[in-house]
């Protein structure tokens, strides 16, 4: 056996391959019997983390009662926790306790067959302070923000990528013909990534700030030539952006007019959450899993606290010692930017403007952006003879849905205003001080018609007030207020040049 193949064999030796088996079609796992209280004296937590797909999509119809089913379904469960609901499907991370969850799971898939191809992932007897305050399941266009919704999306039933357990991804990365792509944000590969054995597959961290920024690197010359005759292998924190990603690369794969071609395209199943749990010790991976949810990051078990120092190659965007810890809120000081950045104890007070990211502090900027996505339209979900509800009503959709959807930012759109409204009023609705509004105007008559640009002081604060807008509801009187994320283009100037601050909308002089 060659020294590759040994080091393979080794992290074998101490694998839990029951935990690379994912509970499709199987009996949803029962909570372990051992689950007494938390260390504060309370009940312990579950979070379960899935997705599920949904193909051909949901009607507009489906679609409503879906997210009326998923949200009843927790509160009769006492589940609280974060997701999306799109016509293409659900993408949850949610906590409750251990019946609970595991209730709320079954559910589903009593309410809808296709849930038992869902693979849901639990961890148990976490501190109570681990849950969620409250539910939000938000009603989206797409699960992952690629901007590949509708006839766009690529098609999940004719993708030729294959699906690798914990084990067998484990093994291919030895592979020296293979590459690896870390099909997640940048600033959450920063503390935490696979590292393939030496002479194994290459890895590959694009430069990529937010998902809608993928298809675009995907479809550049550039990187079509780094895959061109690879073992393509993706993976992400649970597997639903792999699971599109790979989709669209394999559509693009087969369409493609130039000569691109590869050895084939996989992603490991169940993502690094997956994996940890079949390589307690960590395996081929180094550093933390970047979570979206209270537990913040994801370490393997069994790896020590030394070895986790050593694998630290992220720093602090102020003092730049090392460290890899996400806290406080902070994001990049550049207003195109806004991604979180790395901030050490010692400098959490520091100025913000001092509080950059990797990317630009290395003078990237944005060029992806400026590149084109690929639109493959897929036969499936284009319109036919027949336009369903949701193409009758595109238009006035689009001229809804305009700030819909967007990346998170501290920039706000905020419509449906009364016109008889100030920046007290605003603030207290959107629960934040607002930093910068921009009253938005006819250009013609100069009138006010009920729409602004809010700037929040966080993305936290942007972020809850987006969040109980979709679904609670925020309302200034009998008026229920439009909320989404405006992140400023690429062009655009923000705050306008020349705004002054005006505590209630223009009113033009005859």
């Amino acid at each position: 056996m060659s020294e590759l193949g040994e080091v393979v064999e080794e992290h074998l030796k101490d694998a839990k391959l029951d935990m690379a088996r994912p509970i499709i079609r199987k009996p949803i796992p029962p909570p372990p019997k051992d689950l007494g209280l938390d260390p504060n004296g309370e009940d312990p937590t579950t979070i379960v983390l899935f997705y599920q797909y949904v193909e051909p999509p949901w009607t507009v119809k489906q679609h409503r009662k879906a997210l009326n089913f998923v949200m009843e379904l927790g509160r009769k469960n006492g589940v609280t926790g974060r997701g999306r609901c799109a016509r293409e499907g659900l993408n949850c991370t949610l906590t409750g306790n251990a019946d609970g969850v595991r209730a709320y799971c079954q559910g589903l898939r009593e309410w809808n067959e296709l849930f038992e191809e869902t693979d849901f992932k639990f961890t148990d007897g976490l501190e109570h302070k681990k849950r969620f305050k409250a539910l939000t399941i938000r009603k989206v266009d797409e699960l992952v923000a690629y901007g590949l919704e509708g006839a766009y999306a690529p098609s999940l039933s004719k993708n030729a990528s294959v699906n690798l357990e914990a084990d067998d991804y484990h093994k291919m990365m030895a592979d020296p013909d293979a590459v690896i792509i870390d099909v997640r944000n940048v600033y959450e590969s920063a503390i935490g990534h696979f590292q393939p054995p030496e002479k194994g597959a290459e890895l590959i961290i694009p430069p990529v700030r937010h998902s809608f920024e993928f298809p675009r690197w995907f479809n550049d010359p550039e990187t079509k030539e780094k895959l061109k005759g690879k073992k393509v292998m993706m993976y992400c924190t649970g597997g639903i952006r792999c699971e599109r990603a790979t989709a669209l690369l394999d559509q693009i794969e087969k369409v493609s007019e130039e000569d691109f071609s590869t050895q084939g395209i996989y992603h490991c199943r169940g993502g690094i959450e997956r994996y940890m749990r079949t390589f307690p010790k960590g395996g081929f991976w180094k550093g933390k899993n970047y979570l979206f949810d209270r537990r913040l990051e994801q370490v393997p078990e069994e790896k020590t606290e030394r070895a986790l120092e050593k694998d630290i190659e992220s720093w602090c965007s102020v003092c730049k010692q090392p460290w890899a810890l996400y806290r406080g809120a902070k994001t990049c000081a550049v207003q195109e930017c806004k991604i979180p950045v790395i901030v050490c104890d010692d400098c959490q007070t520091a100025d913000p403007k001092k509080m950059k990211c990797p990317l630009c502090e290395g003078g990237d900027r944005f060029q992806l952006r400026q590149k084109s996505p690929p639109r493959l339209v897929n036969p499936e979900n284009a319109t036919r003879k027949r336009k369903s509800a949701l193409d009758r009503n595109a238009s006035a959709s689009a001229k809804r849905a305009k700030y819909a959807d967007k990346e998170p930012s501290t920039r706000l759109f905020v419509g449906k205003l009364p016109l008889a409204v100030d920046v007290k009023i605003v603030g207290k609705a959107l629960g934040c001080k607002v930093a910068v509004v921009q009253w938005l105007h006819d250009h013609e008559t100069g009138f006010f018609y009920g729409s602004a640009f809010v700037e929040a002081p966080t993305l936290q604060e942007a972020t809850t007030a987006v969040e109980k807008a979709s679904t609670a509801g925020i309302k200034i009187g009998n008026k229920r207020l439009r909320v989404n994320f405006a992140p400023p283009r690429e062009d655009e100037r923000w705050p306008p040049k020349g705004h002054k601050h005006l505590e209630r909308p223009p009113v033009p002089l005859s």
